[in-house]
């Protein structure tokens, strides 16, 4: 893949993250334009899912990412009180649209 491809598949990457959850940002008590910045939204997660900062850089790290998403995933659900196995489950099986669900038709509030 050239550079642009990879950018562009970047790009295509921070659009499906915003997508899928500025709603869960606005419940976690952030703007939802916090959820559109390329990395700066990944800083702002960590936050909310009550992760340290530095996790982030492991997100852009090749391999260590591929363990890092599920999570990422997993306890971005936990935060917003998805505790349940099937919830785990879904979220990982899914490969994090699960997150879309909650995001657009459940009524969740964020546990700090």
């Amino acid at each position: 893949m050239t550079l642009i491809q990879w950018f562009i598949f970047f790009l295509i990457i921070q659009v499906v993250h915003f997508l899928g959850t500025w709603k869960l940002y606005e419940k976690a008590g952030r703007k939802s334009w916090e959820a559109a910045i390329p990395v700066y939204n990944s800083i702002v997660l960590m936050k909310i899912i009550d992760r340290p900062t530095w996790w982030t850089i492991l997100l852009f790290i090749p391999v260590v990412n591929l363990m890092m998403f599920p999570v990422i995933w997993v306890e971005t659900l936990r935060a917003f009180g998805k505790k349940s196995t099937a919830d785990t489950v879904l979220g990982v099986v899914t490969l994090g649209f699960y997150i879309y669900y909650i995001n657009y038709t459940q009524e969740v509030t964020h546990i700090p």
